[in-house]
């Protein structure tokens, strides 16, 4: 039997798998089409902003809560999730200027799609989401 399987919505998981984190189990790390969806990347923004943490303290938040996270990661595929560099995903811009422009299309949608170079931020975000926060997560999933 293989160690992991399909949970019906083309997601894979390990047998203990809940599928949003809290710690437990194992995540899944959403496609580049899921992360890449505009209703998606509007929610992860709306929540991101509700957050009210300041956009130079948010990748050390990300970076804590990913690092510390005793599950495991996957992709959607089943392998492993290779966790980045936090200042490098951001681009070691010290400002961290991406984080308001992106919070910014919490109030304003934005008015073309998500460029594929800012998948990993949208990746390592959404993470930290299933991580401390599942129950935002599934509703950012919606």
């Amino acid at each position: 039997m293989s160690d992991f399987y399909d949970n019906g919505a083309g997601r894979f998981g390990s047998a203990g798998s809940f599928g949003f984190g809290g710690g437990l189990g194992s995540i899944i790390v959403p496609t580049m089409a899921e992360l890449l969806r505009p209703s998606r990347f509007r929610r992860l923004a709306i929540a991101t902003a509700a957050l009210d943490i300041p956009r130079r303290k948010l990748p050390d938040v990300i970076a804590d809560s990913l690092y510390g996270y005793s599950g495991v990661i996957l992709r959607a595929d089943g392998s492993p999730y290779e966790l980045p560099d936090i200042d490098d995903v951001f681009g070691n811009d010290g400002s961290f200027r991406w984080i308001s422009a992106f919070t910014r299309f919490a109030v304003e949608p934005p008015r073309q799609a998500a460029q594929e170079r800012v998948l990993p931020r949208l990746e390592v975000i959404d993470l930290y989401f299933q991580i401390k926060h599942p129950e935002r997560a599934r509703l950012i999933a919606r």
